[in-house]
């Protein structure tokens, strides 16, 4: 009897094992809901210092914000400048010290050539070298020798503005730099030197070993850059998304500056995910060069920034 059970035992198991192969196979149909939405989430490291570390750091009872940067956060022909939105929003002080046509990276690895480029003294990394040791001199040089397209006029003011700030009374450095960067084929790293400023990681890791030391009262946030066009010779347009110009397409640059913020715990703010400017509404959003925000992007841009200092203010 129990060899007869045994038997139907081991038979059962093999029919059933027969059924659920012939399904497997077979495969299923999958129906999604329209309404789902599938879109990525935004990869924020929010890493504010705690309102109360500004106290231990003599806060003065004004909390003062400056932005360096370039297009995106500089731009304020009809309205709509994210400096400003920013100021409304958070009643901080800000200071914005963005940059018309500058880069995060520079043109050379080390020093800087003014003759070659002077645009280079404009960078992020040389202008938070002149703010750490508070000369200014590489900028004056350079201000004349500025190409006739640039606005030397704009140069000038920001950079009086860079010369009268206190520095030590600055609480939140934050720095927005668009897709130009991409957009010119800059490098993400130099695996030889991690210092080249020629990259986008020789950039962060060159500031942000400074920064701290010699205020060590500042909050840091990096700001990404949004979804961007890129205009081929011809005339054509691609996105940022796909377009590989010869270091990844856009997200993959910003995969190292979401890292590098968090081994120096820089709060990241994701405008690529977290801004509905995307291949579909970019036409919408985007001005006629493809890549600057226009005032209704530029608004959704500010909001979303000072929706992330306000909370962490000072009551």
């Amino acid at each position: 009897l129990i060899p007869f059970i045994l038997g139907i035992l081991i038979l059962a198991i093999i029919v059933f094992g027969i059924v659920q192969l012939a399904r497997w196979s077979k495969g299923r149909e999958f129906i999604i809901d329209e309404n789902l939405n599938l879109d990525t989430e935004p990869e924020d490291y929010v890493f504010l210092m705690d309102p109360t570390k500004l106290e231990e750091n003599n806060y003065d009872g004004s909390y003062d914000i400056l932005i360096l940067g370039n297009d995106t956060a500089a731009y304020d022909k009809g309205g709509a400048n994210i400096g400003d939105i920013i100021r409304e929003e958070t009643g901080a002080n800000v200071y914005n010290c963005a940059l018309t046509g500058s880069f995060m990276c520079t043109s050379t690895e080390y020093e800087t050539i003014l003759t070659d480029n002077p645009l280079d003294a404009f960078s992020l990394f040389w202008i938070s070298h002149g703010i750490q040791i508070n000369e200014w001199s590489l900028q004056e040089s350079a201000l004349e020798l500025l190409p006739e397209e640039y606005d030397k006029e704009h140069y000038r003011e920001v950079l009086d503005q860079l010369k009268a700030i206190d520095f030590d009374s600055i609480d939140l450095l934050l720095i927005y730099y668009d897709g130009h960067d991409y957009l010119a084929k800059h490098p993400i790293n130099n695996p030889m030197n991690m210092y080249d400023v020629q990259s986008i990681e020789g950039n962060f890791t060159g500031i942000f070993e400074r920064f701290p030391h010699n205020y060590p009262h500042m909050q840091y946030m990096f700001i990404s850059p949004t979804f961007c066009y890129v205009i081929h010779e011809d005339g054509t347009r691609e996105g940022s998304d796909t377009a590989d110009l010869g270091y990844g397409n856009l997200p993959t640059n910003m995969t190292t500056l979401q890292v590098q913020s968090q081994n120096y715990t820089v709060s990241y703010v994701d405008n690529y995910c977290g801004i509905n400017i995307t291949p579909e509404t970019a036409d919408d959003y985007l001005m006629d060069d493809g890549i600057t925000p226009n005032k209704t992007a530029r608004k959704m841009i500010a909001n979303r920034i000072a929706g992330f200092i306000a909370p962490r203010m000072p009551k």
